[in-house]
């Protein structure tokens, strides 16, 4: 590949969500629902070690500003891809991403050049100063209205399953959305190990920086959706096991919420488990900081913990009703 057609960074940003369907999906429905992306299209699957499905892209044209962290922002023209997730029957994400590179010709092109490369646009202003590091900072940092909106693009992703008619609009339990912003800054050396900088931006918004090698680029994307789902999982339990307090309402209202809850949601822990071999070092530095999967474990344990107690409540009122009568 020469240098003009050589990404300079990947930008992108994935939103989680919990599947409206009262039930967990099976496989067959969960590729049935996401067929609907792109009819005729290729539908991808895993059923081991959680299942997983995945749609085929959906491309939307943009033009837009990429906004460097310092300097003149730089007019871009081209693609974005953009696909939707099932993972487990129960969680959906609405996952887009682009690759920023050179543009050949300094004027703009017809739109069937752009098309031509899909999840990809092109600087057709000079790029001057804004290295690939302050391409990347600056999707992960610009809050400005004229710049590359994958919010919008990702998130109707998610809304155009989440309203298909197959699914009930039913939620089993309370659950919100997050979304991770993610930017991949590419290394000139091939040897390059990746490394990123993962962050909590606000109660919703997540933010990941990495810096790869080329030939891992195209690895970035299925990572990122792996490290927002295991967010979301957190996410999603440490909110509820704060609104679950001893003075909390009736029991039976308690334990609807708290027993679908674990029952759908802890078998998909499973950190890097569908992440490439190459990248699965970047899962030992979250384990290690801020640990993953030592949150989860406490949190899980304290909702059992609680659903224990309540139950035994409950047992305890039964057989006072039933001595009484």
């Amino acid at each position: 590949m020469n240098s003009v057609d050589s990404p300079l960074a990947i930008l992108g940003e994935i939103h989680t969500c919990l599947l409206p369907s009262r039930n967990v999906l099976d496989m067959p429905a969960s590729i049935e629902l996401l067929s609907a992306v792109q009819p005729g299209s290729t539908v991808t699957s895993r059923e081991r070690p959680i299942p997983l499905v995945i749609s085929p892209n959906r491309v939307e044209g943009v033009d837009c500003n990429l906004i460097p962290l310092s300097g003149k922002h730089i007019h871009a023209i081209g693609t974005v891809a953009s696909r939707t997730v099932v993972v487990g029957g129960r969680i959906l994400q609405g996952s887009s991403q682009t690759r920023v590179t050179r543009a050949r010709e300094s004027s703009r092109q017809l739109w069937s050049h752009y098309l031509s490369r899909p999840g990809t646009v092109e600087a057709v202003s000079k790029l001057g100063v804004a290295s690939p590091g302050r391409l990347a900072d600056g999707h992960l940092q610009s809050r400005a209205d004229d710049q590359l909106d994958l919010t919008s693009i990702s998130q109707r992703m998610s809304t155009f399953i989440r309203v298909d008619p197959r699914l009930d609009q039913k939620m089993p339990f309370r659950a919100g959305a997050t979304r991770l912003r993610w930017a991949v800054e590419v290394a000139p050396d091939v040897n390059q190990l990746p490394h990123f900088a993962f962050r909590l931006v606000d109660k919703k918004l997540r933010s990941v920086r990495l810096t790869m090698a080329e030939p891992d680029v195209a690895a970035a994307q299925r990572f990122c959706e792996d490290l927002a789902l295991h967010d979301w999982l957190l996410t999603t339990i440490s909110q509820v096991a704060e609104r679950v307090g001893p003075s909390d309402r009736e029991t039976d209202m308690l334990l609807d919420q708290l027993v679908p809850m674990l029952d759908q949601l802890v078998p998909l822990w499973m950190p890097g488990a569908h992440t490439s071999p190459r990248l699965r070092q970047l899962w030992a530095e979250l384990e290690t900081d801020p640990g993953f999967t030592r949150q989860w474990t406490a949190r899980v344990g304290q909702l059992r913990d609680r659903m224990t107690t309540e139950t035994l409540k409950a047992l305890r009122h039964s057989k006072i009703i039933s001595h009484d009568w």
